[in-house]
């Protein structure tokens, strides 16, 4: 819950910040407009004044920053309110995720869970580019997704105690072993969301090898 917080603390901070800067911007240019065409070209006062906070305007929502959850632009979502929880999350699953790879200790658990990590990340930024299919991906950001950032974050926990009971080792052993398992699942899951170009190009390959076989003929 406090990780929750933070990111969205720090999400609110960046968004602020970058709200000063757009109206910084926005007032800059359009005083130097102002001034180029009253003092600089003679134009009548009144104009200047009512061009300037027009083009003030117009620059302060040319800046407009495009809004992104895991990655994604919410502006190339039909159903962005419908969405925005889904990604919100998504986005705190990867950061758990990344926090959890920065802390294990294991050389060969870090490994399985940094192509855990690489994995989402890849799959997020198909996503990004492909938008329409987030709807698809739906169980892989509510079960696959927060499963891993859940895993990942236990045994951070665990490995922390310092503990070497039975149980302890257990569960670090069990979570160890179902990395692989998870990023195979999650593979699956982008190989899912690819069908349709892997028909395509399994279609462009079938094509090339009929032609292929006509011209030996020939």
């Amino acid at each position: 819950m406090t990780a929750t917080i933070s990111v969205r603390r720090k999400v609110e901070g960046v968004l602020q910040m970058k709200e000063i800067l757009r109206t910084i911007c926005a007032v800059c240019l359009a005083a130097c407009l102002f001034l180029f065409l009253f003092l600089g070209l003679h134009w009548n006062l009144l104009f200047c004044v009512l061009l300037g906070v027009g083009s003030y305007f117009g620059f302060y929502f040319l800046f407009k920053p495009s809004r992104k959850l895991a990655g994604i632009r919410m502006e190339s979502l039909n159903d962005e309110k419908g969405l925005e929880k889904l990604l919100t999350d998504a986005q705190e699953d990867m950061d758990a995720i990344d926090a959890a790879c920065k802390a294990i200790q294991k050389p060969e658990v870090l490994k399985d869970a940094r192509a855990l990590q690489d994995t989402g990340l890849r799959i997020l930024d198909y996503l990004g580019k492909n938008p329409r299919k987030i709807k698809l991906a739906r169980r892989f950001f509510t079960y696959y997704l927060d499963t891993a950032a859940k895993l990942l974050s236990r045994y951070v926990e665990f490995q922390n105690t310092g503990l070497s009971s039975p149980e302890v080792l257990s569960i670090l052993k069990k979570t160890a072993e179902a990395l692989p398992v998870l990023n195979n699942a999650f593979e699956k899951q982008f190989t899912h969301l690819m069908e349709g170009e892997l028909l395509d190009v399994e279609a462009d390959l079938a094509l090339l090898e009929n032609m292929r076989k006509m011209e030996g003929g020939l």
